[in-house]
C-alpha cells in the first residue's frame, strides 16, 4: 500500500528540488532547520547544509543522525555526510556502532544467500561504504581496535569496500585480524565474510574448513564467490 502525502511527510519526505528556494537562508538558519519539530523541515535542513559544505556542519549532522528517527530524514542526513567525503570519515568512523540498535549482536543462524556482499546493518557504516575507497586508510586501523562494536562494523565496511574494489593490499590487514581475534566468533565470522573479496583469501580459508566447524557455512560462501569472481 502506498503512504499518502501527509504519511510521507511525517517520516520527513520533501520534494526534489525543494531546496532551491532556500538558498538566501544563513548557514545558522540551516542549521536550526534540523532542531524543527517537524520532520520535513530537518530534512530541508540536511539537504541545504549538503550545499553548503561548511565543514564543521559535519558534526551538527552526526549529532541530529543520533536522535533522528524519521526514515527520510534519516536518509537525507546520510546524503548530506556522503556529500562532505573524506572530512566525514573520522567522525563516522567514530560513531561505529552507536547510533541504533540493528547491528549483529550474535552470528545469525540463517546464511545469506545471495551473491552479493551484504549491506552493512549500521547506520554509520553504510554512510562510509557511500564515501568508499577514500574511507580505507581510515578504517584500517581500526582493525586494531579493542572496541569490538566499532571494529565488528569496521569490517562490515572494508569487506564491502573491497568487494566491489579490489584493494589487494588490504587483505594482510583482515588475516591479522583474524588472528588476532581467535575468541571471538562474530568478529570471525565478519572477517571470513569480507575474505569473499580477496582472491588471495581462498587457500586461507580452505585451510579454515580443517579447524573451524562453527563458521563452515560462511568460509564455503566466501570461498564460491571468490571462485565467481575470479
Amino acid at each position: 500500500m502506498k503512504s499518502n502525502t501527509t504519511q510521507l511527510a511525517n517520516r520527513g519526505f520533501i520534494n526534489n528540488s525543494i531546496e532551491h528556494n532556500y538558498n538566501n537562508l544563513l548557514f545558522n538558519q540551516k542549521v536550526d532547520l534540523l532542531s524543527s519539530k517537524l520532520a520535513t523541515d530537518r530534512t530541508l535542513g540536511a539537504r541545504l547544509l549538503s550545499i553548503n559544505r561548511e565543514i564543521s556542519a559535519v558534526d551538527i549532522l552526526i549529532n541530529a543522525l543520533k536522535k533522528e528517527k524519521k526514515l527520510y530524514t534519516k536518509i537525507e542526513i546520510c546524503n548530506s555526510l556522503v556529500t562532505f567525503g573524506q572530512h566525514a570519515v573520522v567522525p563516522l568512523i567514530n560513531q561505529l556502532g552507536k547510533i541504533g540498535n540493528n547491528q549483529y549482536k550474535q552470528i545469525p543462524t540463517q546464511p545469506f544467500k545471495k551473491i552479493n556482499y551484504p549491506l552493512p546493518r549500521d547506520i554509520a557504516a553504510r554512510t562510509l561504504m557511500r564515501i568508499g575507497e577514500k574511507a580505507l586508510p581510515h578504517l584500517l586501523p581500526v582493525l586494531k581496535s579493542k572496541n569490538t562494536l566499532q571494529l565488528s562494523e569496521a569490517i562490515d565496511v572494508i569487506g564491502y569496500i573491497c568487494f566491489y574494489n579490489y584493494q589487494p593490499s588490504v587483505f594482510n590487514f583482515i588475516e591479522e585480524c583474524f588472528m588476532c581475534n581467535k575468541q571471538n566468533p562474530l568478529i570471525q565470522w565478519k572477517l571470513i565474510r569480507a575474505m569473499s573479496a580477496f582472491p588471495e583469501s581462498k587457500e586461507f580459508l580452505k585451510n579454515l574448513l580443517a579447524t573451524n566447524t562453527l563458521l563452515t557455512t560462511e568460509i564455503n560462501r566466501s570461498i564460491l564467490l571468490i571462485e565467481r569472481n575470479i
